[in-house]
């Protein structure tokens, strides 16, 4: 089985997982819930992540590849 390896900066990192709790937070406050969707994007100029929950959160340029 081959996976998908994404290489985040510790700055990167820190943002990510920031603004999951920022996400946590504010469904805990309205009553709900919502996921977390990742978005790895490819093209000729370069390759991003995007994490969504409660808003899209750009992570900028990542290395990655498939093992």
């Amino acid at each position: 089985m081959k996976k998908i390896s994404i290489e985040l900066s510790d700055q990167q990192y820190e943002k990510m997982k920031a603004h999951q709790k920022r996400g946590v937070e504010i469904n805990a406050e309205s009553d709900s819930l919502s996921g977390c969707s990742i978005k790895l994007c490819c093209c000729e100029l370069g390759d991003w992540l995007e994490i969504e929950m409660n808003g899209v959160l750009n992570l900028g340029d990542v290395n990655w590849k498939i093992e």
